[in-house]
Formats: C-alpha cells, structure tokens, sequence
C-alpha cells in the first residue's frame, strides 16, 4: 500500500486516489480532503497511462476512485490523433475488461467505478482478478451529486466509524433515497454481490 507520514498522523490522514478520465475532480478531491484523505490525482492522457495506474502492485492506495464514461464495451478513450500513440489495446474506442483484466494489479484496494456499465459483471470481473479488496460499481450511470453524497457517506462511515466497506456501503446507500445510489453493487474480492 502507498506509505506516506501523513498517514501516521495522531489524526491519520487516508491515501486515495483519483483517476480522472472524464470530467472534473476537483470536487471529489474536495470532498476527500474534508473527510483526512491525502490524495493523488492521476489524469493519464492514453490507454498506456491508465493501464499503468492500474497496475501499481505495492504503491496501490486504499482507495482509487475511477471517473470516466463507459458502456458495456468498457471504458471510453475516444479518438487518438498522434500515430505514436499506442492505441493497440483499444477495441474501437473503448478499453475492454478483458485488457483491464490482464493489466490490473491492484491489491488491497477498494476501487469505486463512477462510470456507465461499471458495475456489468465483466469489468467487475476484471477488477477482482487484479487483487482489490472489493469493487463498487453502478450498471447505470452516475456521477455529480449523487456520487458526491455517495461517496461521502461511504467515507465517513468507513474511516470515521470504522465500519468495513461493505457495511459502510450499505449505510451509505441506505442514507440516500436517490435511485442510482440505490442501484450500487458492491462486490467482495471472491465475486459475490450485495445489492440493496
């Protein structure tokens, strides 16, 4: 897990990171910084970049937070213009599970995917099979102020009451009467479901 001395804190502050896609992530890191995260904004430009995010083995943090769009396709990475620019992984516009699959190696981390389809069984398939410690995805979209309320109560109830992420997801989703938090699935690192 990424080390660092802010998190030997007498108030320990929560390495976490965000990979931003799509979008901003100036108010996820805002939210994560009000709730004592210290946290690593990744912004990879191609395919390659984010596949080396995914792959960071021991320096993986806590928690990684996936902003993006996708579709059951996988993740969108549009069009590239450069011709040097390795685009070889790419099916069309979209990066497979099956590629994230082989590339992801992230473990003990919990992985939040706020993109479309995060939650279609082969990109959560393709996460476990990298080491995290669970996965939590959406089979709509979502993102904006749901994932803010989400994201804040699942953190609060996690790192401040120690609940384990699993039961902190269901206070969190519990809290919420919106629909698309209401459809969050959480997956344990064997594979199983909760759904709410």
């Amino acid at each position: 897990m990424w080390k660092l001395a802010d998190a030997e804190f007498y108030i320990p502050y929560l390495p976490v990171s965000i990979v931003g896609l799509s979008g901003s992530t100036q108010e996820t890191r805002s939210i994560l910084e009000h709730l004592n995260c210290v946290v690593l904004t990744h912004k990879p430009g191609t395919p390659t970049d984010f596949l080396k995010v995914l792959s960071q083995g021991d320096s993986a943090p806590r928690y990684m937070i996936i902003q993006a769009h996708g579709t059951t396709e996988g993740i969108w990475f549009g069009h590239y213009g450069p011709p040097d620019i390795d685009t070889s992984m790419l099916n069309g516009e979209y990066l497979p599970p099956e590629v994230i699959k082989s590339h992801v190696h992230l473990p003990g981390c919990t992985v939040l995917g706020v993109f479309c389809n995060s939650a279609h069984k082969p990109m959560a398939e393709a996460f476990l099979a990298g080491g995290v410690a669970d996965y939590i995805g959406c089979p709509v979209g979502w993102g904006g102020l749901p994932m803010g309320v989400f994201l804040t109560n699942f953190l609060y109830q996690a790192l401040h009451k120690k609940l384990s992420n699993c039961d902190a997801w269901r206070k969190a989703v519990e809290f919420s009467d919106d629909e698309v938090i209401r459809q969050l699935i959480y997956f344990h690192a064997d594979g199983t479901e909760e759904k709410f």
